[in-house]
């Protein structure tokens, strides 16, 4: 005779609530190359054209506003990647970052602490990353974030509009 299943607390498969929620959100992320309140470090550097396989890790900063003094909303904790030696511009850089959101002011719903997983390519001034994942209220999230560079000064710094576009889960809430 086999084994009886566990039984399944009331709330497994079902939503008590609206599961799915949708966020939309515009913040400017501020990249800065190089000076002393430089963001980012090349940790690698191999020496190829086309800077193929330079590396950087990266904490940008994200903004309200295109102002580096404004309060930060969230940091993009990761790395960029050079992968390309065929690009015609010279450049295609891949991103693998955690968008980690600090201020929870400037939201309706408090997501401090919460991330958004994001990866995708830079090949010109804008595009459009995927969101792949997500912890905290921002669990299981998918979405995009599509990007336009609004002011840059090439090898010193650049902010691009972020507008995100994001549908994660809401933990269900627990019936006893």
């Amino acid at each position: 005779m086999g084994a009886t299943p566990p039984p399944l607390a009331p709330y497994v498969g079902k939503c008590t609530s609206s599961c799915e929620e949708e966020l939309n959100l515009s913040l400017y992320l501020h990249q800065v190359v190089s000076g002393a309140a430089h963001n980012q470090e090349v940790i690698l550097s191999p020496g190829f054209a086309n800077s193929f396989g330079v590396m950087a890790v990266n904490d940008w900063t994200m903004h309200a506003t295109n102002d580096s003094t404004a309060s930060i909303i969230a940091r993009a904790k990761g790395m960029h990647i050079q992968a390309t030696q065929t690009q015609a511009n010279g450049y295609a850089w891949f991103l693998p970052f955690n968008m980690v959101f600090e201020d929870s002011s400037y939201t309706i719903n408090s997501f401090r602490g919460s991330t958004l997983q994001v990866m995708g390519i830079v090949n010109d001034a804008n595009g459009e990353w995927a969101i792949v994942g997500g912890t905290g209220k921002l669990s299981m999230a998918r979405g995009t974030v599509k990007f336009t560079t609004v002011q840059s000064s090439p090898n010193i710094e650049s902010y691009k509009k972020i507008d995100i576009h994001a549908f994660y889960t809401t933990q269900p809430t627990e019936k006893v």
